[in-house]
């Protein structure tokens, strides 16, 4: 097939969260020989990363990123929603259409759903089928964020901010031929909301091999988080925990460490660390497989947001025993006590983490059970063969 993706980035090896799914499928799919061509914003790092791509996409066209749009009046004021205004370019609508016409592309794959307003009523482009990704649908997280409640102002802001992004997000959707979404979760609440979307659940998934126990690094106490803290979700998870989790399990463990592990952490968050030395806030490094090497315990605190979170995938890939909110591990088929476990309060959370940094033979017989489910339910061979499949059939 000849397919055209459009990414907000340019996905590479060292890549965290969502964009790590983007690099898995575009390498797979260009080594089972599709023709694939890539449209991305620019970012300061792309000239270190192009060179991984040589040989294996048809063409990388990178486009300047959409200029910073600042204020709240503004936000309100813009017929579309901040999450999708801050991505909006004319020169991506430009792009996609010029190279669905001169590349003879049959069918367009937008990469998250804010990259998909650039293939929706876009005059440049041809009759292409059009699928867009939907890593994450923001008007399930926004309903969520407004339940945790909030002041009266941000949380009257958020309330009309939500009254246009239902009708803008699903108003794309419903034009598209078809739609990805990471978990069956996702798809049922976008179901609920328009029962004739053409929706299949394309999961994240590991590479067992690179991702796996053993490290010679010793363990240590210490509890582990990893993400891009640019994501709300991932902040509000990382505060929420070092606020109401951290201080009951710290208590009588003065040599507990709490890594916090990913690109681009807050001001707050740093303010953590600064003043607690056991808070370890490294913002972002070239290889996470240390930090889960070094940790008993992988913590997923996330309250907000909407979609599968690989990064659960890889601490359970590496041997490392979960305990997540039951939002944070959406997709994934934890079983109590047996591959993982479930928290949705700060003192039953605490519990599960308190009880397996003090059991070795737990943390040993839930790390093993872990690894096998992920090994046998979510290689990225596996599924690439899903998507491969849905694109085919799109296209058909």
């Amino acid at each position: 097939m000849k397919i055209l993706v459009l990414s907000p980035r340019l996905p590479h090896a060292q890549v965290v969260g969502g964009h790590g799914i983007v690099y898995q499928r575009l390498r797979r799919l260009a080594g089972r020989g599709h023709d694939i061509g890539l449209a991305v914003f620019a970012q300061p790092d792309d000239a270190a990363h192009l060179p991984e791509w040589k040989g294996l996409l048809r063409e990388t066209v990178i486009v300047p990123a959409p200029p910073r749009r600042h204020g709240v009046l503004r936000a309100l004021a813009s017929p579309v929603p901040a999450i999708f205004a801050g991505f909006r370019s004319e020169a991506m609508i430009r792009a996609a259409g010029q190279l669905a016409v001169q590349g003879g592309y049959e069918i367009a794959l937008a990469e998250f759903g804010v990259m998909g307003q650039h293939l929706h009523r876009n005059p440049h482009l041809p009759a292409v089928r059009k699928v867009i990704s939907v890593h994450q649908c923001h008007t399930l997280a926004a309903q969520r964020a407004l339940s945790l409640g909030s002041g009266p102002l941000r949380a009257l802001a958020a309330r009309l901010q939500l009254a246009r992004l239902e009708p803008y997000e699903f108003g794309m959707y419903r034009c598209a031929d078809h739609l990805l979404a990471l978990t069956p979760e996702v798809r049922m609440g976008m179901l609920q909301r328009a029962p004739s979307l053409r929706i299949s659940v394309i999961p994240s998934g590991v590479d067992t091999v690179y991702f796996r126990p053993g490290s010679p690094h010793p363990k240590e106490q210490a509890l582990v988080f990893t993400g891009d803290f640019t994501d709300e979700a991932n902040a509000d998870a990382a505060l929420w925990f070092i606020r109401d989790v951290w201080p009951r399990l710290a208590a009588g463990r003065s040599d507990l460490v709490f890594y916090l592990v990913g690109p681009r952490p807050p001001p707050a968050l740093v303010q953590a660390g600064e003043r607690d030395p056991r808070i370890v806030v490294t913002g972002e490094v070239d290889d996470i497989r240390p930090y889960l090497a070094k940790a008993m315990v992988f913590v997923c605190p996330n309250r907000m947001g909407s979609g599968m979170r690989g990064k659960i995938l890889q601490a359970m890939a590496a041997g490392v025993p979960v305990v997540s909110t039951t939002l944070g591990a959406e997709g994934i088929p934890i079983q109590m006590g047996d591959d993982g476990f479930l928290a949705d309060t700060a003192e039953i959370m605490a519990q599960y983490a308190g009880l397996l940094l003090e059991d070795e033979s737990l943390r040993a017989s839930v790390s093993a059970q872990a690894r096998a489910m992920v090994s046998e339910r979510f290689s990225w061979e596996r599924g690439v063969d899903q998507l491969e499949h849905v694109l085919q059939e799109t296209v058909a």
